[in-house]
């Protein structure tokens, strides 16, 4: 295990450059929309700032569905996979320290482009109405249930990130079999990864659906007496396994690279 936390850090120090870069890029961005909120608020509309504050979610979207094909690109063209594979340590191993940091640097951007959104929301002249009526039924929730939900959400969130970066890993990794068109083939395996958990996702939800899943509690109607619910995330364990499945399956054919 000390092995691994030992790979976690070489693989953050390598990522700190990038990742500070972007955490620069979002603040910047915020804070200039923040310094605009007022004009733009008086002359062309209150929620055009807030609006456009969501901008860096749409970057950190981007990023995590090609950070895990082109992470694997660099250490491949550096051959530092491989030199790692000559050490007592696995190639799954390799594959979720690069994993885990990468998530955790697209979390850290998250987290300070939802601050920045929160700041610009403070300085537009947004109306009071409508931020009451996409608020209004978090407000309901019970402090235990609103921390649940919002635990929950933030789970969800990392596993699909995990489950995007997983793919473009695996996809790097099945095209190094045809060195002469690994480009090509990584493509087609993306693409192919992708058509196939669109097409059989229902399937899954539906199995998944007779085993216990995590759910978030909202009310179905206004006033104290409204009906509680609970709808689960059916893509939870599917997901959880696929992103599990993909790494393990990736590994090993790191690994193979090593006995050939």
């Amino acid at each position: 295990m000390r092995r691994w936390w030992s790979l976690v850090g070489k693989e953050w120090r390598n990522s700190w450059t990038v990742i500070l870069l972007s955490l620069a890029a979002t603040v910047a961005f915020d804070a200039w929309l923040a310094v605009k909120a007022p004009e733009w608020s008086a002359k062309i509309d209150g929620g055009l700032p807030f609006g456009l504050s969501f901008i860096p979610f749409v970057g950190v979207g981007i990023a995590a569905a090609v950070v895990g094909y082109y992470t694997m690109r660099n250490e491949w063209r550096d051959r530092t996979s491989l030199r790692l594979l000559s050490y007592p340590v696995s190639g799954t191993e390799i594959l979720w320290a690069k994993l885990v940091v990468a998530v955790l640097g697209l979390a850290l951007i998250a987290i300070v482009a939802a601050a920045g959104t929160w700041f610009v929301a403070q300085r537009s002249s947004m109306p009071y109405s409508a931020m009451i009526s996409t608020t209004g039924d978090i407000l309901r929730l019970k402090p235990w249930e609103r921390a649940l939900d919002i635990t929950w959400m933030v789970v969800c969130l990392i596993l699909g990130a995990s489950f995007i970066i997983a793919v473009g890993m695996f996809s790097f990794v099945i095209g190094t079999i045809v060195p002469r068109i690994s480009g090509l083939i990584a493509v087609i395996v993306y693409g192919l990864t992708w058509y196939l958990t669109f097409a059989f996702a229902p399937h899954a939800m539906y199995l998944f659906s007779f085993v216990p899943n995590p759910g978030l509690i909202v009310y179905a109607g206004a006033g104290l007496m409204a009906p509680r619910h609970v709808i689960p995330l059916l893509p939870f364990w599917p997901t959880l396994a696929a992103t599990v499945i993909l790494i393990l399956v990736a590994g090993k054919i790191l690994e193979s690279e090593v006995d050939a």
